[in-house]
C-alpha cells in the first residue's frame, strides 16, 4: 500500500511533535472525507484503517472508522479480513455499537471452510474477549477443539481461545457443560494440542476441581509415555529434552489434585518423579539443556511435596535444594529458594532446612533482589520458636539497608513472626516497637494498630508497653508510627506506671507534647484522644490538659478542631457522670484472622495461577490438604461442606442434578441451652458467635470454609441500621451472589435494604479474601420473639449453587434504651412490677467461670450493659449484685424492663431476674442473656 508507506515517511520526515500533529490532523481530515464516499473500494478502505491503526499506535485519538473496519471484517478476501480484525481488535471498545456485527461475522468465519479464516477468527476472539463474545461464541470454539475434521493447528487455537475466556469470564462460559469433553485431549497424539489443552486444564481445574478431576489421570498416563516410555516425536525434543514445557505444565496441573488413591496409580507417579530426579544428577553441558531440566526438575518437587507421598523422597529434595541455594547460577539460586519455601511450609520438621540457615541469610545480601525477595519468604517459612529471635534480628539489621519495594513486606513479616513466636512479653514490645521506627515510613496503619490490638488483649504487655512507650517519647528521635503506639498505651494504661519515678502524670503528659507539634495531622489526632483520657485518669494535671486542647481548638484541620472541642467540652462540665464514661478503658478486640495476615496473603492472590500453597502458612496449607484429600469421594465432600454449616438442616432446595445443593438453616439459637449446644465445632463457634452479638453491635456471626459472615448495627430505637459484610475465604471466587433478609412476621418487625441502597452494589463475582457488604434498615413495630433470617446465596465456581440461612442477631432487646434511675425509684418500681405479675423471667444459670476467671463479675456489668441497661450503682446491699433500667421501644409502645443480676461464685451459679411490663420483653430479654451464659 503506497499511501501508507509514503505517510509513514512524512511522519519519519517531520523535525517537531507540532509538524507531526499537523500532517496526522491532515490525514484525519482526509480519510473522514474518503469514508463519506460511496464508491470507496475495498483496497482504499482497507488502506485509510491501515493509517488509522498507525496514528493510534503513535498515541493519536482515533474515534472514527468502527463501521470501516467491520465492512473489512466481512469482506471475502483474506488480506481485507486480517485488517478488519486487527482494526477492531485495537480501536473498537467493549462497549461498541458495532459489536453485535462483530460477534455475527466470527460466528460465521468460526465454520469456514478455510483453516486461515477461521484461525483469524480465534484470534480474533482472544485479543477482543468480551462478555458477549464469552456468552455467544464458546460453544462454536468448543466445536473447533473437538471437531475430529479441524486440524491440529485450530485446535491449539481454540484451546487457547477458550483459556483466554475462562480467565476473563468464567461466569459466562459454563464451562462445566463442557469441560468433560475436553479432558481426554490431555492424550491426544499431538503433543502441540496436548500441551494448549494442558494449559487450559490448568485453570479449570483452579475453579471446577470435582469435573475437572479426571484430568489427573490423564496427566499421569501423558507423563509416563514422555519420561520413562519415551513415547514422543524429534520436532519436541529441545536439547535432549523431551516436550519440556509439556512436562511442566502436566506436573503443575497435578499439583492442584491430591494424591492418587489407588497404590498403582501412586507407585507410578512416585516412579516418574523418582526418574525426573535420576536424570538431573547428570550434570549437562549446555546452559539451554540445564534450564530446561532443572525447570521440570524444581516442579517435580513442587508436586513432591504437595502430594507428600514418599518421606524418603523429600530427604532427598532437601538434600537437593541445598546443593541449589549456593549455585552460582542466579536462576538456580533463585528456583531453589522458591522450592525450598514450598518445602518448610510442609514439612513437620525443619531440621533439614534450618541447617541452611547462613547461607538463606547470606542471599538476603544478593545483588539481583528477585533472590532477596525469595530468601526472604523461605526465613519466613522456616522459622519456628527455636529460630525465631535468630531470625527477626537479622530481618531487623537488614531492613535498615533493605530495598524500598522488599521493606513493607519485610515489615510485615517480621511483625506476624513476632506474634506469632513471642515467649516473651518484653521480646515483642522490644522488637515491635523498634520496628515501627525502622520501617514505619514503609507499611500502612495496620502495623500499629495489631500492636494495639496485642497490648489490649494482654494484661501482661500493660505495665512493660507503659514504660516503653514512655521511654520511646523521651528519646530524641521518635518515628511518627512509634509515636502513634506510644500516645495510644500511655492513654489507655498510663496510670499502671504513674506512682514510679519519672513516669508521674505530668511527665507523662510533657512527653507526649514534645512531639506532638512535629508529627502529621493524624498522629494529633491520636494524642488529643490520649489528652482527654489524662483528663479522665489524672484529675492533678487537668489544667494542664485543658489548655493543650484549648490550644487546638482553633486549628485549620477539622479533624483536630473538632477533637479539640469536643473533648474541652467534656473537660469543663460541671458533673464527672460523662467523662468516665467517653473515656472509658476499651474492651480487648475480639479474636480474629490478623490484618497483618490478611494483608500478606492478598499480596499473593493476584495472579493468574493460583498458588497451591500460602509461604509460610503451615496451618493453612495442612488444613488445604486435608480438604482436598478429604473431596477426593462425594461422601467426603458433602462431609467438609456439612461442617461449615451452622445447625443441622431445617430445609434443604434441590440442585440441577436432584441432589442437595443448600447449605443448612440455622434454627433461632435462643432455643437452645447448655446441654444442646451441637458437638461439631464449627457449629459451636457460630453459636458463640451468635451469642456475642446479642451484646455487642459488631462481630462475626458466622465463621466457615468458604465464606465469613460479619454484622455491624447501629440501634436508634424504634430503627436500627445492620450492615452485613461477606468475605470470600474460598480459593476461587463467588458468583450470582444474593444477600436477603427477611422478618419472621412482617407486621411485628420490618427489615429492608437501606434507603439509597441498590442491589447493584453487591458485586457480579468476589475474589478470595475480598469482601461484599450490604445494609439493612429495620424497624421495630410491635414486640417480636423471632428473630429475622439473613439468606446468603452464592457459587463457587465449579459447583452447585449454595444458599445459607442464618439468624440475625436482632432481638427486641436490641431496641431498649439505658434510663438511670435513683435507688429508692429502682426498688419500688420493682416491687409495684413483682406485686402486679404482670411479665417476670427467671433463669438460674450455671456460671463456673466466676471461679475461675476474676475478671468474671466486670464480664457480667458488660454483657447487662450490652443488652442496653443503665447500671445503677451501689442501688442493691450485695455489692456483686448487678441491677440495671431499659425501656424496649417500638413504633407501637414503650415497655419498661428491670434486672437484677445475683452472682454467687461459691456455688458457681447466677440468678437473672426480669420484670417488665411487656410478658415478651422479659421472655426474649432474659433467653438472650442465658444464650449468652451458655456460649461463655
Amino acid at each position: 500500500m503506497k499511501g501508507l508507506t509514503v505517510f509513514i515517511a512524512d511522519l519519519r520526515k517531520c523535525r517537531s511533535h507540532e509538524d507531526e500533529e499537523k500532517r496526522v490532523n491532515k490525514e484525519l481530515a482526509n480519510i473522514r472525507t474518503k469514508f463519506k464516499e460511496p464508491s470507496i473500494n475495498g483496497y482504499n478502505r482497507k488502506k485509510y484503517v491501515c493509517k488509522l491503526l498507525y496514528m493510534s499506535l503513535l498515541g493519536y485519538e482515533v474515534n472514527f472508522g468502527h463501521r470501516e473496519a467491520v465492512e473489512l471484517v466481512d469482506s471475502t478476501k483474506y488480506s481485507e479480513k486480517q485488517v478488519g480484525y486487527l482494526a477492531v481488535s485495537l480501536l473498537m471498545e467493549d462497549e461498541s455499537e458495532y459489536l453485535r456485527a462483530v460477534v455475527r461475522a466470527l460466528r460465521r468465519d468460526m465454520h469456514d471452510g478455510s483453516e486461515w479464516i477461521v484461525c483469524l477468527a480465534l484470534n480474533a476472539i482472544s485479543n477482543i474477549g468480551s462478555r458477549e463474545m464469552a456468552e455467544v461464541l464458546t460453544s462454536d470454539i468448543v466445536v473447533q477443539l473437538l471437531s475430529p475434521a479441524a486440524s491440529m493447528f485450530i485446535k491449539k487455537k481454540a484451546a487457547l481461545c477458550l483459556l483466554r475466556l475462562v480467565r476473563r469470564f468464567p461466569e459466562a462460559v459454563k464451562a462445566h457443560q463442557w469441560v468433560g469433553r475436553i479432558t481426554p485431549y490431555l492424550g491426544h497424539r499431538d503433543i502441540g494440542v496436548t500441551q494448549s489443552v494442558a494449559s487450559l486444564m490448568t485453570a479449570l481445574a483452579q475453579q471446577y476441581p470435582e469435573e475437572t478431576r479426571k484430568a489427573a489421570s490423564f496427566a499421569v498416563r501423558r507423563l509416563k509415555s514422555l519420561v520413562i516410555d519415551n513415547e514422543y516425536t524429534l520436532d519436541y525434543v529441545y536439547y535432549k529434552v523431551p516436550a519440556p514445557w509439556l512436562q511442566i505444565k502436566l506436573l503443575r496441573l497435578l499439583q492442584y489434585y491430591p494424591a492418587p488413591e489407588s497404590s498403582e496409580a501412586r507407585s507410578t507417579l512416585l516412579s516418574i518423579l523418582r526418574h525426573i530426579i535420576d536424570v538431573s544428577q547428570d550434570v549437562p553441558r549446555e546452559l539451554q539443556q540445564m534450564n530446561a531440566q532443572y525447570s521440570i526438575l524444581f516442579e517435580a518437587i513442587n508436586l513432591g511435596i504437595h502430594l507428600d507421598i514418599d518421606q524418603g523422597l523429600m530427604q532427598e529434595c532437601a538434600v537437593l535444594l541445598g546443593r541449589f541455594i549456593t549455585s552460582r547460577e542466579t536462576n538456580v539460586r533463585y528456583l531453589g529458594l522458591e522450592t525450598m519455601s514450598h518445602l518448610a511450609a510442609y514439612i513437620d520438621r525443619l531440621d533439614s532446612i534450618k541447617a541452611y540457615q547462613g547461607v538463606i541469610v547470606q542471599s538476603l545480601r544478593d545483588r539481583d533482589i528477585s533472590v532477596r525477595r525469595r530468601a526472604l519468604d523461605l526465613l519466613y517459612s522456616m522459622c519456628d520458636v527455636e529460630n525465631a529471635k535468630a531470625i527477626v534480628s537479622e530481618l531487623l539489621r537488614h531492613m535498615a539497608m533493605a530495598d524500598v519495594a522488599l521493606r513493607e513486606e519485610m515489615a510485615l513479616k517480621v511483625a506476624i513472626l513476632t506474634e506469632k513466636f513471642a515467649t516473651e512479653y518484653g521480646w515483642y514490645v522490644d522488637v515491635m516497637m523498634r520496628l515501627v521506627s525502622l520501617a514505619g515510613d514503609h507499611m500502612g496503619d495496620e502495623v500499629w494498630h495489631r500492636i494495639v490490638q496485642v497490648i489490649l488483649g494482654n494484661e501482661e504487655l500493660q505495665v512493660y508497653a507503659c514504660k516503653i512507650s514512655l521511654q520511646t517519647l523521651k528519646a530524641p528521635v521518635c518515628h511518627e508510627s512509634a509515636f502513634k503506639v506510644s500516645a495510644y498505651v500511655l492513654g489507655e494504661f498510663g496510670h499502671l506506671i504513674a506512682n514510679a519515678a519519672d513516669s508521674a502524670p505530668i511527665d507523662q503528659l510533657k512527653a507526649l507534647q514534645s512531639k506532638m507539634s512535629s508529627t502529621s495531622h493524624s498522629a494529633r489526632a491520636v494524642a488529643l484522644t490520649t489528652v482527654g483520657k489524662f483528663i479522665n485518669l489524672f484529675p492533678e494535671i487537668k489544667t494542664l490538659c485543658l489548655r493543650v486542647l484549648d490550644r487546638y481548638r482553633g486549628a485549620l484541620d477539622a479533624e483536630l478542631q473538632q477533637r479539640a472541642c469536643e473533648y474541652y467540652a467534656l473537660g469543663t462540665l460541671e458533673g464527672d457522670e460523662l467523662l468516665p464514661t467517653v473515656f472509658e478503658e476499651m474492651p480487648p478486640f475480639p479474636e480474629r484472622q490478623s490484618a497483618l495476615m490478611s494483608r500478606l496473603l492478598k499480596r499473593e492472590a493476584n495472579t493468574e495461577d493460583q498458588r497451591t500453597w500460602v509461604v509460610g502458612g503451615r496451618e493453612i496449607n495442612r488444613e488445604r490438604r486435608g480438604v482436598m484429600s478429604g473431596a477426593a469421594s462425594n461422601d467426603s465432600r458433602e462431609a467438609v461442606e456439612a461442617s461449615a454449616m451452622p445447625v443441622p438442616a431445617a430445609s434443604q432446595t434441590g440442585g440441577p442434578a436432584g441432589g442437595s445443593t443448600a447449605a443448612p438453616k440455622a434454627d433461632a439459637p435462643a432455643a437452645s441451652s447448655a446441654s444442646e449446644l451441637p458437638t461439631d465445632p464449627s457449629v459451636a463457634k457460630s453459636m458463640r458467635n451468635y451469642a456475642r452479638l446479642l451484646w455487642e453491635n459488631d462481630g462475626i456471626l458466622f465463621d466457615g470454609e468458604e465464606i465469613q459472615v460479619g454484622v455491624m448495627a447501629q440501634y436508634k430505637p424504634p430503627g436500627g441500621r445492620i450492615g452485613v459484610f461477606l468475605g470470600n475465604r474460598a480459593t476461587a471466587p463467588l458468583y450470582n451472589i444474593s444477600i436477603t433478609a427477611r422478618a419472621a412476621d412482617g407486621t411485628q418487625l420490618d427489615i429492608q435494604p437501606a434507603a439509597g441502597q441498590e442491589t447493584e452494589q453487591i458485586p457480579e463475582s468476589l475474589m478470595p479474601l475480598a469482601q461484599a457488604r450490604v445494609f439493612f434498615d429495620v424497624q421495630c413495630k410491635h414486640v417480636f420473639g423471632a428473630a429475622p433470617t439473613l439468606h446468603i446465596g452464592y457459587t463457587v465456581a465449579g459447583s452447585a449453587p449454595t444458599v445459607s440461612e442464618l439468624q440475625l442477631p436482632v432481638t427486641v432487646g436490641h431496641f431498649m434504651d439505658p434510663v438511670t434511675i435513683s435507688v429508692a425509684d429502682f426498688f419500688a418500681r420493682w416491687k409495684q412490677l413483682g406485686d402486679s405479675g404482670i411479665a417476670e423471667s427467671q433463669h438460674v444459670l450455671p456460671s463456673a467461670f466466676l471461679t475461675k476467671d476474676a475478671a468474671g463479675l466486670e464480664w457480667l456489668r458488660s454483657v447487662v450493659g450490652g443488652m442496653g441497661f443503665a447500671l445503677i450503682q451501689g442501688a442493691d446491699p450485695e455489692p456483686n449484685n448487678i441491677v440495671g433500667v431499659g425501656i424496649a421501644t417500638t413504633q407501637a409502645g414503650r415497655f419498661g424492663c428491670l434486672v437484677r443480676v445475683e452472682p454467687k461464685p461459691a456455688h458457681g451459679l447466677t440468678r437473672v431476674t426480669l420484670r417488665a411490663t411487656n410478658a415478651e420483653v422479659a421472655r426474649s430479654i432474659g433467653s438472650n442473656i442465658k444464650m449468652v451464659f451458655e456460649s461463655k
